[in-house]
């Protein structure tokens, strides 16, 4: 009779353990916060000297400890700093996470690993262990070692660390997701600041007599690896261009920055555009270890003489419009920057006549997708241009690609910079 007494307020006190660690692991958020709770509940709902969680490593696909706890003082240091490795299949923990069952073993079962007692000079007399699922995701193991009065462990000691196990698995999953959206807004706040200093580096575009410039950038998300620039040079000329840097983000507007900032100084030097696509592409190879690559396509303007110098990185070949006549600009494409050094570009010069415009623009309009997945394709471009019929013409096409794209998430930025003459003599 007072055995069963004693065994009823055993699992009375296990049945609060639980219910406290359930409690105390809703309130957890951080993984570092979390992992030595779960160990010390571990071992408290099974009264064990030792326990240990080692997590699931889905890249190198094996186990590894993450934590350990032992009553003896430098016991569980001495696991942690060997970085121990568990295949699935291999000892004790390796079964579990292979069959997905837990083990109830004792010392004399082959499966124990000897050479980890051997490193630590622990003896495991008796061992739990169970896996830590998320339904059928395996996520790792617990396991506790040598219950503290003695013996060996039992079935219900096995059930408890399930029970336990069952709310670990939750827990760890939490943890996780926790730590995503903590680490997302972490991201958006970065790419908001990013954007509100991007958006500092924009031109204030100038007015001009008899000639005019317009420009427009949509990014693809917070902040875009397309960029443009509008810079005036002491003797009245004009330096335009609009650049595309691989790919999207902070990365990309990092490099675009230090893009802004060197073009304006070369810009200033008064260089030939074919000049300053040379410096360009010296310096990111020089001083951007690894940089991202850049397409630019740059145009010296004369707004006396109406004449510009065009040269071009690889990029998009700009376009020429007069009325409903729309041509490529038969620039020498040339090599995008940062990709081979010694490399030289070749210009092109044209003279504006009254009516016509140029028309720089980013890959992101002619590779505008719709909710069809279909591009919007140059072919389209040269089309709505030809309704527009007349200068300006770049917010009208960017007005096309926008409504080409309604209710679609962009995947790439949209930039247009567009460069006309009066229609006046």
């Amino acid at each position: 009779m007072a055995q069963d007494h004693s065994v009823q307020q055993r699992q009375g006190s296990r049945l609060r353990k639980l219910i406290e660690a359930n409690q105390m692991l809703a309130q957890v958020e951080s993984l570092p916060e979390l992992l030595p709770r779960l160990l010390e509940l571990a071992q408290d709902v099974t009264d064990a000297v030792a326990s240990s969680i080692l997590l699931y490593d889905v890249q190198r696909q094996c186990l590894r400890f993450a934590l350990a706890r032992n009553d003896t003082p430098g016991i569980a240091e001495r696991i942690l700093t060997c970085d121990f490795e568990l295949c699935q299949g291999e000892g004790i923990a390796g079964t579990v996470a292979q069959t997905r069952k837990p083990l109830l073993c004792g010392e004399d079962d082959p499966r124990i690993r000897r050479d980890a007692d051997a490193v630590t000079g622990f003896r495991t007399r008796s061992v739990l262990c169970v896996p830590i699922l998320y339904k059928e995701e395996l996520l790792g193991v617990a396991q506790v070692l040598n219950p503290r009065q003695g013996g060996m462990f039992t079935p219900e000691d096995l059930d408890i660390l399930e029970s336990f196990a069952h709310l670990a698995g939750v827990a760890l999953v939490r943890s996780r997701l926790l730590e995503a959206l903590l680490e997302q807004e972490r991201m958006n706040t970065q790419l908001q600041a990013a954007a509100r200093i991007q958006e500092a580096f924009q031109p204030r575009l100038p007015d001009m007599a008899e000639s005019h410039i317009w420009a427009c950038s949509h990014p693809a998300i917070h902040v875009g690896g397309d960029m443009y620039d509008c810079i005036i040079l002491p003797d009245g000329r004009m330096v335009a261009y609009i650049a595309d840097v691989a790919g999207k983000g902070l990365g990309a507007a990092l490099v675009g920055a230090a893009v802004w900032s060197r073009m304006r100084s070369l810009a200033l030097e008064g260089l030939n555009p074919s000049i300053i696509l040379k410096r360009m592409n010296e310096m990111l190879l020089n001083d951007m270890e690894n940089a991202l690559f850049v397409t630019l396509c740059v145009a010296v303007y004369d707004k006396r003489s109406h004449t510009a110098q065009l040269a071009n990185a690889g990029h998009l070949m700009p376009l020429r419009m007069r009325g409903a006549s729309v041509e490529e600009i038969p620039l020498p494409p040339g090599l995008p920057l940062g990709i081979e050094p010694e490399v030289s570009y070749q210009e092109y010069s044209l003279s504006l006549s009254p009516g016509e415009a140029v028309l720089l623009i980013s890959d992101g309009i002619t590779e505008a997708r719709n909710a069809d997945r279909e591009m919007f394709g140059e072919e389209r471009v040269a089309d709505l241009l030809r309704q527009k019929g007349a200068a300006p013409y770049g917010e009208a096409l960017m007005e096309g690609v926008l409504f080409w794209q309604r209710g679609v998430a962009a995947n790439d930025d949209r930039t247009i910079l567009e460069l006309w003459r009066d229609n006046r003599r």
